[in-house]
């Protein structure tokens, strides 16, 4: 669910990732495809690394390289700018938190600002299926 800056609901998603394993480059390559309740759908492609001190390292193809990932207890914590639309416009901040669940599903909370300014977030479970 995308809610906006008062949290009402906007609208909803279904989000399907793939990704794979790259050995030669020890990375994990993986497609994010939001399939949105309107119709649209967004892109996201991402390449992650562990880097030399443990964290891991992530590009995504619209946000860029350097995005450091760290561990907060159990969660998963990223931060990044990355425009809202393909062709450009304004990069929000998205600080995203990944909370395990269970062995096979994890909470994803998704804060959007920019100048510090909130403009919404997200919620959305992810699945792993076998």
């Amino acid at each position: 669910m995308a809610r906006g800056p008062t949290g009402r609901i906007l609208r909803r998603c279904r989000i399907v990732t793939d990704g794979h394993l790259d050995e030669a480059y020890r990375a994990i390559h993986f497609d994010e495809t939001f399939h949105w309740d309107n119709g649209e759908n967004d892109e996201w492609r991402w390449a992650m690394t562990r880097g030399l001190d443990g964290r891991y390292v992530a590009a995504e193809s619209m946000a860029g390289a350097g995005i450091q990932g760290q561990f907060d207890g159990g969660d998963y914590l990223l931060s990044f700018r990355r425009p809202l639309r393909p062709d450009g416009g304004p990069r929000p901040r998205f600080t995203t938190r990944f909370t395990q669940i269970s062995p096979d599903v994890a909470l994803k909370t998704v804060r959007l600002s920019l100048l510090g300014l909130p403009l919404g977030g997200m919620t959305a479970f992810h699945q792993r299926v076998r």
